[in-house]
């Protein structure tokens, strides 16, 4: 499942996508929703197109694009609520979605399993297009404040490429720190 993974090792690619590189004028909501139709597509896919091996493991990366994006995108939505909101704790934010999460991985263990003595596999996958269609409906609700128009001189594009050469490099000094490496005691 190595290529299903890969949607996960370059999750730092969707917060500079989403940090640098507004849709519409919003940050987060469209890669969110985005995130949600493309979960919806693939398993909508596996429920009804997928015949070859190659096309399983094609529909699960993209099924795996759209979580792992949510996935970056909730934990900016959740370091940006935190400090807009000095009560709210990013700690108790963060371990409430994780807490969801684990929460939503092992109900999805146990119907799935059980649903499948039941149901075949597709029926199976055609419920589970509904969850991430689900977020991306959820997702229209968002209030989310639109980022400020940039000025006739300079382009998105233009913009994105020195937001994300500015954040690769804070990255780049970040990883070079010897602490970094250092195991914690």
């Amino acid at each position: 499942m190595g290529v299903v993974s890969l949607p996960w090792v370059i999750k730092p690619v969707y917060g500079f996508l989403t940090d640098g590189l507004p849709v519409f004028g919003y940050r987060r909501k469209p890669y969110l929703i985005l995130a949600g139709l493309l979960g919806s597509a693939s398993w909508a896919f596996l429920a009804t197109v997928v015949a070859t091996p190659a096309q399983a493991v094609a529909a699960s990366t993209v099924a795996s694009l759209g979580v792992a994006m949510s996935d970056v995108v909730v934990d900016s939505l959740v370091v940006e609520r935190a400090r807009e909101d000095e009560s709210a704790s990013s700690g108790a934010l963060q371990s409430l979605c994780w807490t969801c999460q684990s929460a939503g991985g092992l109900a999805s263990a146990y119907f799935s399993g059980s649903l499948l003595e039941t149901m075949s596999p597709q029926q199976v996958f055609a419920i589970t297009a509904a969850l991430p269609l689900a977020v991306a409906l959820i997702a229209l609700q968002l209030d989310e404040k639109r980022v400020p128009r940039l000025a006739a001189t300079s382009s998105p594009l233009g913009e994105f490429v020195r937001l994300t050469s500015s954040q690769g490099a804070l990255l780049w000094q970040t990883l070079r720190q010897r602490q970094v490496w250092l195991a914690s005691p």
